[in-house]
């Protein structure tokens, strides 16, 4: 009778088990399907080499089913090396027998040093129930040609006629050497750009097969906006390229209205003889709170010959007095004759009165004056001595009759 009790007592127990150890195999529902590094697909026991823009983000998917309906249930990710990054989406409740597929975007770490760098891939699914992880070994090395636009420095807000320097750093993020780098800056909507050479570029700063040269550049590139640019905002472009790479970054930059610049004359109207110049003074005032620097032009009739310097530099609240010199060439009439200088823009008008070559003139009276009264002298002398000859002669003829 115990015997019966026991075994009776045995078959609950017996049940109890099958049921948890049926429950636990069941618990075992996700499952990892397949794993894609930037369209390339994974497999745990294989190692695998992947090139991409070191720095960009790369798409990595993963695929995944559940054989039970399974509670909050979330995916994972993190590429691990050198330096790590994760990343990782919560999904919830899945049903029985289905299937999802998660897309996660990774940013490969930029190395400084190397070409090329192993990580680890983990990809991690987890629930209340369970916790599952697969992982992979992936080298990525750089694409052959790239570069990088580490910064860029500038004054964000100017004016306009202002000229301003823009400081770019670039960066052979290639796994090549890069030779013969530009960098470029413009404001497309202003028409305006500017362009300086870089020079070479190695792969990493300590690359054994380059002696005293180096990955990164810095560069300076100065642009200048017209006076006349309407006040906004604008796109500032920053280009990089070689013959075998290129990229670029856009900024913005605020240009305000122009400064106020003026242009004075100190003389405006002189007298001028013809064939002789006269120099006329015109001063500049730059009011901006930076050094510009002033185009210049003449406008003047073929009656005057006028010349200013094309290009001056005024300082910061300073001003700078400009010569303008007016010549008159020597057939001009007398009159008043004008024109004028520029000054991007702003113009001063001057007059020149010419009132004659009074010296040339007199001086050729002069000339003809002496001339005409050296040759009277002459023709009076020779009459003279031609009536003095003829009252000699009558003379002896009526002295030799007697």
């Amino acid at each position: 009778m115990e015997k019966m009790n026991t075994k009776t007592m045995l078959i609950p127990m017996i049940v109890a088990l099958a049921l948890f150890l049926v429950s636990f195999a069941s618990a075992a529902e996700l499952d990892i399907q397949n794993v894609e590094f930037n369209s390339m697909i994974l497999s745990p026991s294989a190692s695998y080499t992947e090139t991409v823009n070191v720095g960009n983000t790369v798409p990595v998917l993963v695929h995944f089913t559940t054989d039970n309906i399974s509670y909050d249930v979330e995916v994972e990710v993190e590429l691990e090396g050198e330096d790590d990054v994760d990343a990782s989406k919560e999904v919830g409740t899945m049903e029985a027998n289905s299937r999802r597929a998660i897309l996660f975007n990774l940013e490969v770490p930029a190395r400084a040093d190397e070409r090329n760098d192993e990580y680890t891939l983990y990809v991690t699914i987890t629930s209340d129930a369970e916790r599952i992880e697969n992982s992979y070994t992936i080298k990525v090395q750089r694409e052959s040609d790239e570069l990088s636009v580490l910064s860029v420095d500038y004054n964000t807000q100017i004016s306009a006629g202002e000229t301003f320097p823009v400081s770019v750093v670039i960066k052979n993020t290639g796994y090549d050497r890069g030779d013969d780098n530009y960098v470029v800056a413009s404001i497309p909507a202003l028409g305006i750009s500017s362009r300086t050479y870089a020079g070479d570029l190695i792969p990493t700063e300590d690359y054994m097969d380059y002696d005293d040269e180096e990955d990164s550049a810095h560069d300076v590139v100065y642009l200048q906006v017209p006076q006349n640019a309407p006040a906004g905002v604008y796109e500032l472009v920053i280009e990089a390229y070689n013959d075998d790479a290129e990229t670029q970054v856009t900024k913005l930059i605020s240009i305000e209205e122009s400064s106020q610049t003026t242009v004075l004359a100190a003389t405006k109207s002189q007298d001028i003889s013809a064939g002789e110049s006269a120099d006329y003074s015109l001063i500049i005032v730059n009011s901006a709170n930076t050094a510009r620097v002033f185009q210049l032009s003449a406008v003047s009739s073929e009656d005057l010959i006028v010349t200013v310097p094309s290009v001056v530099a005024v300082g910061a609240g300073a001003s700078e007095t400009i010569t303008v010199k007016a010549t008159v060439p020597s057939d001009t009439e007398e009159g008043t004759y004008t024109f004028s200088a520029d000054v991007e823009g702003k113009q001063v008008v001057f007059a020149a009165n010419v009132i004659g070559n009074t010296g040339t003139v007199s001086s050729s009276i002069v000339g003809l004056t002496v001339v005409l009264v050296i040759v009277f002298v002459v023709l009076l002398a020779v009459l003279i001595i031609l009536i003095s000859r003829k009252d000699n002669t009558v003379e002896e003829v009526e002295t030799s009759y007697y």
